[in-house]
């Protein structure tokens, strides 16, 4: 809302029916305000006190007609359209993310059921993802990192998150378009082993590696990156990793995005509300060992980029807006909160943050959409 402040003298003029909670010190009144009974409550072409206003909620006014310029309304119209189209692609890209875990969720059960992968399908659900990505920028991000709802078991939502992150990752490092098609497919399928297996539950103990290369050995249609992206997704920098022990050098790129976009969604996905910023610092400090730093460094602008401008619900059940990001400090940002004070989280700790608000959609728009309405 951009208010209507005073516009005595200002030539190109309309008016606008505005709610009496909109309203500012500075509106002019377009019209006479009226009582139920008749009465004249404040007159026409009264600027606008904050005593009045006070007396309008008193009144029980709910709305007045005041005078605005053109170029105010202009403005606002603009804002209004820009808003509607913003709450529009956030809920085409949620559309689209559930059609993905339905489809997904389809493909798993062959799996587990004939033990044999349905590549096409696997292939137009990584295609979807790349689309989905590239049509959305920044929603996608802030979608997934508000976003974990129960619509399968835990390896099908696991499965299509990391390849969510994975697609984000290699687009921000500038691949090719079937390279982040590649890196999605490979990111869904990455703990396909455990399918093979006949497991649907939380796996974090175990990867299932042997059982994902014996069905990969029969499986047309992957190309040997994919299946180094899905074979070597828990090999590390250092050579510490499985199955094999090879260090950085030998791993493929895909599997050094996989690991980066697996390891962030099983440690920051933990409860009903996902925190990342925990797991960034731990990024940040794996970086140098376990995980390769440019998929790091890169995942980790990508995130407080989408995280500018976006609010959280503090501890404290306050909102607040992240405001800025120490560049070579704490994950934790420093925040505006709802009654204008600035605080650094960075000195409180990140139990501090409850969770992240959806950036893109009323409250009111998540909540349909998390009850499937």
């Amino acid at each position: 809302m951009f208010g209507c402040p005073s516009l005595r003298g200002v030539g190109s003029m309309a008016t606008k029916l505005m709610a009496v909670k909109d309203l500012v010190p500075g509106c002019i009144l377009a019209d006479t305000v009226l009582s139920v009974t008749g009465k004249i409550l404040l007159g026409k072409d009264v600027t606008l006190i904050a005593r009045h206003i006070s007396l309008l909620n008193s009144w029980d006014i709910k709305s007045v007609f005041v005078n605005m310029s053109e170029e105010t309304l202009e403005a606002e119209a603009a804002e209004e359209i820009a808003a509607s189209k913003e709450s529009a692609g956030y809920l085409n890209f949620v559309q689209d993310y559930d059609s993905i875990v339905s489809n997904t969720v389809h493909a798993f059960d062959f799996i587990r059921k004939q033990n044999v992968v349905p590549v096409p399908l696997l292939k137009d659900a990584a295609g979807n993802i790349h689309t989905a990505i590239s049509s959305n920028g920044l929603t996608a991000m802030n979608y997934l990192l508000v976003s974990d709802h129960n619509l399968a078991d835990f390896v099908s939502r696991h499965s299509v998150m990391v390849a969510f992150f994975a697609g984000i990752i290699a687009r921000q490092m500038k691949w090719s378009e079937a390279d982040i098609r590649g890196v999605a497919l490979a990111g869904l399928l990455h703990d396909v082993g455990s399918l093979s297996a006949g497991k649907n539950f939380d796996h974090r103990a175990r990867t299932y590696i042997a059982e994902a290369a014996g069905l990969l050995k029969k499986t047309t249609g992957l190309s040997n990156e994919i299946i180094l992206g899905i074979i070597q997704h828990r090999e590390c920098m250092d050579g510490s990793g499985s199955p094999s022990g090879v260090n950085g050098l030998k791993i493929h790129p895909y599997a050094k995005i996989i690991a980066v976009a697996d390891t962030f969604h099983t440690r920051a996905y933990t409860t009903e509300y996902a925190n990342p910023f925990p797991v960034l610092d731990m990024l940040a400090n794996e970086m140098f060992g376990k995980l390769d730093p440019s998929v790091c460094h890169t995942f980790i602008s990508g995130i407080r980029d989408s995280l500018m401008n976006n609010k959280m619900l503090l501890s404290d059940g306050q909102e607040a807006e992240v405001i800025f990001f120490h560049p070579n400090g704490s994950s934790l940002p420093v925040v505006r909160t709802s009654d204008s004070k600035i605080i650094d989280l960075s000195e409180r700790g990140g139990s501090v943050i409850s969770r992240i608000i959806p950036a893109n959609c009323t409250s009111n728009i998540a909540q349909k959409i998390s009850l499937g309405q």
